[in-house]
């Protein structure tokens, strides 16, 4: 099972990273160095596992 990811920006415990992100952070999805990113190099830059 999935557990939750802690989020740096904000120290929310989140289950969905990309919803969080799209909701709390929009700002981060809307930068164009995150739009070349896949998810795994997001999760590691935003979140801990």
């Amino acid at each position: 099972m999935f557990g939750k990811a802690k989020c740096k920006l904000c120290g929310d415990e989140v289950r969905f990273a990309l919803r969080h992100l799209k909701q709390k952070h929009s700002e981060v999805l809307s930068d164009k160095d995150v739009a070349k990113l896949n998810m795994s190099k997001v999760m590691e830059k935003y979140f801990e596992l």
